[in-house]
């Protein structure tokens, strides 16, 4: 299921999109389609795949690789592609459906789990009437440290409709993090000897949040 997949990978891809925050800050943005390259400002450039666009015209979703109309490069919906054949092999209707109401599942969830399927993070381009998702290559994938770890957690609570527990053990475990498991608790332990300790209430939920940060 979709809701399965986000919850393996949204703390690590946001996580992503935290460090590209950081790299582009408040710089402009522009697409070249023919170049297959976005650039940031004066000084960063990436190559990038297409994913899809938001409609918020019609409050839909349409794959790169079913948007026939618009003539996109081929080569630039080698990823869009590979992501619907993921989810034939899976059984992800979000994945292979062409469009669908962006409630069902929108640009940023839908890119968030394609960044954790592929380790890429993603931009989100904003135009009149809409918006468009690519994913970028070549940005540096650097481990998260461990005092933005918890802010990712409690970023992710937050922003998106995920089984806590599940999210929890699979960031941790993917960040390179030590994780033991018990009833109502999961403890994570980093390389560098720092710790999440994070308790759960009798409906899986986080209820407390805590640790301790070695530098």
């Amino acid at each position: 299921m979709f809701s399965d997949l986000l919850t393996q990978y949204v703390a690590t891809a946001h996580a992503r999109q935290l460090a590209l925050a950081d790299l582009i800050g408040e710089r402009d943005w522009q697409l070249d389609l023919t170049a297959g390259q976005v650039t940031f400002g004066d000084d960063l450039s990436f190559p990038i795949q297409l994913l899809g666009t938001e409609s918020h015209l019609d409050g839909t979703w349409l794959w790169a690789w079913a948007n026939e109309q618009s003539g996109l490069p081929r080569q630039l919906l080698a990823l869009s592609s590979w992501m619907r054949e993921f989810g034939v092999r899976q059984g992800v209707t979000e994945l292979t459906d062409a469009t669908f109401p962006l409630d069902r599942a929108d640009g940023h969830r839908l890119a968030l789990v394609a960044s954790g399927l592929t380790g890429r993070c993603y931009y989100r381009g904003p135009y009149d009437g809409g918006a468009v998702f690519f994913h970028l290559e070549g940005v540096p994938d650097q481990p998260v440290a461990p005092e933005r770890a918890f802010t990712v957690v409690n970023q992710v609570l937050m922003g998106y409709p995920v089984e806590h527990r599940a999210m929890v053990t699979a960031f941790l475990s993917q960040q390179g993090w030590r994780v033991a498991s018990e009833d109502g608790l999961v403890t994570g332990v980093h390389p560098s000897g720092s710790e999440m300790r994070v308790e759960f209430d009798g409906q899986g939920r986080i209820s407390n949040l805590t640790g301790q940060l070695r530098r």
